[in-house]
């Protein structure tokens, strides 16, 4: 089975459905697992240092006079930075803004810090996790520890403690590249493997009744839609399976529609046979009719006065009608039938066109009608049978000359397509109604317009065109306005 094929199944849509969703849930949860993970350390970390800024400020008096004893701050840093390297420490004035830190200089990049975090942590200190701007970065936060300063009982400032610095944030990068987070990492991922491994399976087995229903029908429909060629299957018509009530009503259904399509089948043929046979044996009467009537107006023609000569004339002219309809029963009937071949070969179609027009152009001076090929170009070539497009070039120049005003002017044009050529009949006559071009290609159709010519027309003439090109692998189409005109179009392959 090849990958696109493979690719549309049911199966294979689902399977990647399922790959696709594994994967994103997988990725959702690490992240989840990851960022869960961060925020309940943070909670630990500032739970376990909530009080460690105000005992600073108890333990040490870090003013003197009214300003900050540099000797003693810089004293109790070093303390607390042997005793915990990731905290880092900051002395803030009652604004926030930064006066005195623990850090290297050029390590701080504010000024100051929001207020805004730091009253809600002396406001309420149990709804932790709480983060606070990181003065060593723009934009970074991280949770803190926060007092008061105090001198006489009057706000001096605040010494901010943020909690896990940068040394904390080098040591945490690391243990995340840790074989202990690689493998919490990998045991995830071979779970959800595994779970998906264990789905795929699940949904293979199930999707297998689809599949075996699905083969038996593409075989009765290349089979010709013959039931005796379908697969002794298991169906069980009194399963709560769905899928097996399907497949039961499928066969059932199979069998009944083989039996309804061989009875068409051998009506259509019988039918066509009937047509065949009557126009064969209508033939020869037909023609010694034909050869009396004919024999009569050259004994005793050019009596326009006489009765007799213009009822002889009207037998004779319905004759040649009913000989033209017997010729073209007899063409549609071999048409339809199994038997029916193209010669194909490369064809000038612009050649062909002029020379069916030469043909007709008889009936069209009759009319004063032009007919016109554009372009004349011999170069422009199909691969076609050669005398079953001359007849469909006949019918529809026919068609045209008959539905065409005096003075009329008919166009024969060649659109050049990349891999096609797309071929028009138009002609600037009395049109056919909107709501009978939908069956203008029926079998002995006649549109409403019809009486309004004065040529013999059986109605067979589009059906014929349209079964012509539709052994060539092509449709015809129309387009037609009344009182405006109506364009024949159809494509052929390029030779």
């Amino acid at each position: 089975m090849s990958i696109d094929k493979w690719l549309s199944s049911f199966y294979s849509k689902l399977s990647l459905a399922l790959i696709a969703s594994f994967t994103l849930v997988g990725m959702l949860l690490v992240l989840l697992v990851f960022r869960l993970t961060s925020d309940y350390q943070d909670e630990i970390e500032q739970k376990l240092h909530l009080e460690l800024a105000a005992h600073i400020v108890q333990d040490n008096a870090l003013m003197k006079n009214g300003e900050l004893d540099h000797q003693v701050l810089k004293h109790t840093f070093h303390n607390m930075m042997i005793l915990g390297p990731s905290f880092e420490f900051y002395v803030l004035d009652p604004t926030g803004k930064i006066l005195t830190y623990s850090a290297d200089p050029g390590k701080v990049k504010r000024e100051s810090v929001s207020l805004l975090p730091i009253l809600e942590f002396l406001n309420s200190r149990e709804e932790v996790p709480i983060i606070g701007e990181d003065p060593r970065s723009l934009s970074g936060q991280k949770i803190f520890s926060v007092a008061q300063i105090r001198q006489d009982s009057e706000l001096t400032g605040y010494l901010y403690i943020i909690i896990g610095g940068e040394i904390y944030d080098s040591i945490a990068e690391r243990l995340q590249q840790s074989h202990i987070i690689t493998l919490s990492v990998g045991v995830l991922v071979a779970a959800l493997t595994f779970g998906l491994i264990i789905t795929l399976v699940l949904f293979s087995l199930l999707t297998r009744p689809l599949r075996r229903l699905a083969m038996e029908i593409k075989q009765f429909h290349d089979s010709g839609f013959i039931a005796d060629t379908l697969p002794v299957s298991n169906w069980q018509s009194n399963s709560s399976d769905e899928i097996h009530q399907l497949g039961h009503t499928f066969n059932s259904m199979a069998v009944e529609l083989g039996k309804q399509y061989q009875k068409i089948k051998t009506v259509d043929e019988l039918r066509r046979e009937l047509i065949s046979y009557v126009s064969h044996d209508l033939r020869t009467p037909l023609a010694s009719l034909q050869g009396y009537l004919e024999t009569w107006q050259l004994r005793h023609g050019g009596h326009d006065n006489d009765p007799g000569a213009k009822l002889i004339d009207i037998a004779e002219k319905n004759a040649r009608q009913v000989g033209v309809l017997i010729e073209q029963l007899f063409e549609l009937a071999h048409l339809d039938g199994e038997d029916a071949q193209l010669n194909l070969e490369p064809i000038a179609v612009a050649e062909l066109a002029q020379d069916v027009a030469q043909k007709r152009q008889l009936h069209a001076d009759q009319k004063q009608l032009r007919i016109d090929i554009e372009p004349k170009d011999p170069g422009l070539r199909v691969i076609a049978d050669i005398e079953k497009l001359e007849r469909v070039f006949t019918n529809l120049i026919d068609n045209a000359i008959r539905h065409s005003r005096p003075g009329g002017h008919i166009t024969i044009a060649l659109i050049e397509q990349p891999s096609k050529l797309e071929i028009h009949i138009r002609d600037n006559g009395i049109g056919i109604p909107a709501a009978e071009l939908p069956f203008i290609f029926d079998p002995h159709f006649r549109a409403s317009n019809s009486a309004k010519t004065e040529q013999l027309n059986s109605g067979l003439g589009l059906s014929i065109t349209r079964r012509i090109l539709e052994l060539h692998g092509t449709e015809i189409s129309v387009n037609s306005k009344l009182d405006e005109g109506t364009d024949f179009q159809f494509d052929l392959a390029r030779a």
